[in-house]
């Protein structure tokens, strides 16, 4: 059975606006780190229109790439761009491959709309053989009181957000984690465009020290490995 907030992205035209972010920004440098040049075989769910699966391409050029996400368009979208991915649709609570079928499986911008994480992330280190990337937003971010004030638009679509020291509890045992924290200053609050902001956190944003991106940064990303 579907669930509520999948329901959402499944039946919505939220997936229109995320067609018209570009392919690279912040968070997939965040994401390829989680992939190697000689894997054989990666998974990105939800993989949206594709843009990650791009970057995973040339990142990791012999792998075989699989896509899966629960909007029809966007998996739509994802097959023709990507013409070399098998890009299915589904859940994330029931992905439709077998136990340990992945090196790398990666979940970006995608984890805080999960209504039910613990299963979300069961699913997603279930099908890994080695490794299991995703990000979260946090609550201490700067858009958070922008937001508060009414500098900020808030918006309606279902989102639950993370501070690092929440993580641990839901992170699987069979798996080694860390978790790098950045964007002190997220794109919206500065008025950037992403290419803007992309250019800026590598160039700044990287020299922030760990401690404070981690507590106070707007988005944290989870590297698993699995044990053993």
């Amino acid at each position: 059975m579907i669930r509520e907030a999948e329901r959402f992205f499944q039946d919505s035209d939220y997936w229109k606006a995320w067609s018209a972010v570009p392919d690279l920004t912040v968070d997939v440098d965040y994401a390829l780190r989680a992939v190697r040049p000689d894997d054989r075989s990666v998974l990105d769910a939800p993989c949206g229109r594709g843009r990650l699966l791009k970057a995973v391409s040339r990142r990791a050029p012999g792998a075989r790439l699989h896509g899966l996400d629960v909007n029809a368009d966007m998996a739509a979208r994802a097959r023709a761009d990507v013409p070399g991915a098998r890009v299915v649709v589904g859940s994330v609570y029931a992905i439709p491959f077998g136990d340990a079928s992945f090196d790398a499986v990666l979940c970006n911008e995608s984890f805080m709309h999960f209504d039910d994480p613990r299963r979300a992330l069961a699913e997603l280190t279930r099908v890994s053989r080695e490794r299991v990337y995703f990000s979260v937003t946090t609550r201490r971010q700067l858009n958070t009181l922008l937001r508060r004030v009414g500098l900020l638009a808030a918006g309606d679509v279902p989102h639950w957000a993370y501070d690092a020291e929440e993580l641990p509890a839901l992170l699987p045992e069979t798996f080694r984690w860390s978790i790098t924290g950045a964007i002190l200053v997220g794109r919206k609050a500065l008025r950037l465009s992403h290419a803007a902001h992309r250019l800026l956190h590598r160039s700044l944003g990287r020299l922030i020290p760990q401690p404070i991106l981690r507590n106070f940064g707007q988005t944290l990303f989870v590297y698993g490995q699995r044990r053993g």
